[in-house]
């Protein structure tokens, strides 16, 4: 088979579709990855083709929006940078595609995916990595501005999810959708995200079920699969700067606001005068060293890239934004999780992880005394650390999720 995997995101949205499309190339199929070239180097040390989908400088001007991060304005951010190169993303797909042997792999927001399979008839498997983008009025998930909804009337939290998408979604979407829409010969289209975006071949779930469970107003054709998980380029190690450090004490409790995150220098600052008070070693992870304390204290190291998998077991706890991959990758190392939710799917996350007992919240806007307490406990509290071990082997009982998926991609046959 030739499989086209289009995928829209950071590091942590595109690092699972490379362990899915190595298990499908070892698997014998051809396969192609259409996302931003800021993973182009990535992708291809993964022995993975890749075919560049806009700018660098695109990914820069998203990633430093300064409404990027806030949550009633990131969806408008993220929706013009991906309407921007929507035309483009299809006509890609369609130049590229073999009848007969293709299939179309859509990450949540690859709309040119969709598009495809309309205008052309390709078949097309939708790939979900965080509960957030399935919408559910029996089990809802937790959106900034409505909080938790779960326990209210399935009836009344449909009517409330309703009108935050015709209100808020589909009067963001519509206007330019529409217009690419009719230029492609489609008619306008509604309830883009709770309906539209879901393949009616195939929409895989890629957490496992013990995380979110089906529900029995997902889409029928929705199946859970677990977390699939990319370890990284084969032979990579940690920098030796770091496993010296890493060597030189006490494991540190790790910091990240994640790899697209540029404006976390409050995160970090109260990284630094947390772990300090609490007198715990700190590594700081972040490719935007402009937002780091400087200078370093000395119970502190800073890196701005590390494979998540050889890092993590080393690590006391980690401090994070929430984002899908890092949850996995944490959940997976039995690590204590504070989440620091900005924005996007993070607060439905971090509820998540706080239900399951192997985290603990936090905001960037709590004082270094909070922050501080708050380590403390998740350092110290035992019934965190036997549900951080519980979850660990429920993530190994769970196998490997991205041999799943590439089985239910095989399943959907090229026409």
């Amino acid at each position: 088979m030739h499989i086209l995997i289009s995928c829209v995101g950071s590091a942590g949205d595109v690092h699972p579709f490379i362990a899915v499309g190595q298990v499908l190339a070892r698997r014998g199929h051809e396969v192609e990855l259409l996302t931003s070239p800021h993973f182009a180097a990535r992708i291809e040390a993964a022995g993975l083709a890749c075919t560049p989908v806009g700018t660098e400088a695109d990914f820069e001007n998203v990633v430093h929006h300064p409404d990027l991060w806030n949550p009633r304005t990131c969806f408008p951010v993220l929706w013009q940078a991906i309407a921007q190169r929507m035309v483009e993303g299809h006509r890609l797909l369609i130049s590229r595609a073999q009848p007969g042997r293709t299939v179309l792999v859509g990450s949540t927001l690859a709309m040119p995916v969709r598009l495809a399979q309309e205008t052309h008839g390709l078949p097309t498997v939708t790939v979900h990595l965080s509960p957030v983008c399935i919408w559910s009025a029996q089990a809802p998930a937790v959106i900034p501005g409505l909080g938790d909804l779960s326990g209210w009337p399935p009836a009344l939290v449909r009517l409330i999810q309703a009108a935050v998408e015709r209100g808020f979604i589909d009067r963001v979407v519509a206007p330019g959708f529409d217009r690419i829409r009719r230029d492609l010969g489609l008619p306008p289209v509604r309830r883009v995200l709770s309906h539209w975006i879901n393949s009616p071949d195939r929409v895989v779930c890629a957490w496992p079920d013990w995380f979110s469970p089906k529900q029995a107003d997902w889409p029928v054709q929705a199946v859970t699969t677990g977390f699939a998980r990319w370890s990284g380029t084969a032979g990579q190690s940690l920098d030796p700067a770091l496993l010296s450090f890493l060597n030189a004490g006490p494991a540190p409790i790790g910091f990240t606001p994640g790899s697209a995150m540029a404006q976390g220098r409050d995160f970090f600052a109260r990284a630094r005068a947390a772990s300090a008070a609490l007198n715990q070693r700190a590594l700081l992870i972040t490719p935007f060293a402009d937002q780091l304390p400087h200078p370093l204290p000395p119970h502190a190291h800073a890196v701005s890239y590390a494979p998540f998998d050889a890092l993590l077991p080393r690590l006391a706890a980690l401090v994070h934004h929430g984002g899908i991959g890092t949850t996995a990758q944490a959940l997976a190392s039995g690590l204590p999780q504070g989440v620091v939710p900005f924005a996007h799917d993070q607060f439905d996350n971090a509820a998540r992880l706080v239900k399951r007992g192997v985290g603990l919240r936090l905001s960037a806007r709590s004082s270094v005394r909070r922050w501080a307490a708050t380590l403390d406990r998740l350092l110290r509290d035992p019934s965190i650390a036997a549900a951080c071990q519980r979850d660990a082997g429920l993530m190994v009982e769970d196998g490997n999720a991205a041999q799943r998926i590439a089985e239910l991609i095989e399943a959907v046959s090229p026409q």
